[in-house]
């Protein structure tokens, strides 16, 4: 499949990353990015991406990505990545990654060498793309960032998010890009470092030593439907879990799966 990945360009095309946007979450109580704002985005130092299908009939965008410029806690500049979407008929081609890789490339050009965003770390799909195949790390986690406000125990689970720092320049980052890097397997690092939490429904081990595991289901949207309290114990455990390993100097390095659990890699840093 021919897929061609540049800078999206005219008014049709920025159109079509609003239709992109309606195809992915519904057409209902979702606030879509217009295509004036990507527009600006685009102009003002951000960057907006397409994925488009070269085999299909006038070539139609089937994925895009976008961000903005912003600044680090200390000041440095970094490209914040807020949103990327690809058309169901489209998945597991790798076009999200390839649009990744994309914006590293422009944001290089740019002199930018960090690419921050959020994501939600029951999601083994996106842990797999963002920490496994792109080498982001992860040591910030976000309690409920978009509501719903106040949060309720017994309802919907809280929007918590991992943000990850993509720094474009890191070793394990070029050796990705260049196709060289394997991750381990995670039947090896089951072997080889403590999990910290075996059961969701129990409290897990408190982060010791250098390095630990922490386990998350493979497919939390079917406890989603079909048993919301094991989701529920799921995302508690893990944001209390997360919280105290990020404020005692660990930080998300790894991830890989193993039958219906995946398991992210935390290993102490300094500084």
């Amino acid at each position: 499949m021919p897929i061609e990945i540049r800078v999206v360009q005219g008014y049709q095309e920025y159109m079509a990353c609003e239709e992109i946007q309606r195809q992915v979450w519904g057409p209902v109580n979702f606030a879509f990015v217009p295509h004036h704002m990507l527009l600006t985005v685009q102009r003002n130092g951000g960057c907006v991406l397409g994925a488009f299908d070269g085999d299909a009939p006038g070539q139609p965008m089937v994925g895009f990505t976008f961000g903005f410029l912003g600044r680090t806690e200390t000041g440095q500049l970094k490209h914040a990545s807020h949103m990327a979407a690809v058309l169901p008929g489209y998945r597991d081609a790798r076009i999200g990654e390839r649009l990744k890789w994309a914006q590293r490339e422009e944001m290089l050009k740019q002199g930018i060498t960090l690419i921050t965003w959020t994501f939600d770390p029951l999601i083994s799909r996106n842990a797999r793309l963002n920490i496994s195949k792109l080498g982001a790390i992860s040591r910030t986690y976000i309690r409920n960032i978009y509501g719903p406000e106040p949060e309720d125990p017994q309802g919907v689970l809280p929007s918590d998010r991992f943000q990850v720092e993509w720094w474009l320049n890191d070793e394990a980052v070029v050796a990705r890009s260049q196709g060289v890097y394997r991750g381990p397997a995670a039947e090896a690092l089951h072997t080889q470092t403590l999990l910290a939490n075996p059961n969701p429904v129990e409290p897990s081990e408190e982060p010791i030593g250098d390095r630990f595991l922490m386990q998350i289901p493979l497919d939390v949207n079917s406890l989603l439907v079909n048993d919301l309290q094991r989701a529920r114990a799921w995302r508690y455990q893990i944001r209390a879990l997360a919280e105290a390993a990020f404020a005692q100097g660990f930080v998300v390095t790894g991830y890989a799966s193993d039958k219906d659990v995946g398991y992210y890699l935390l290993e102490r840093r300094e500084g």
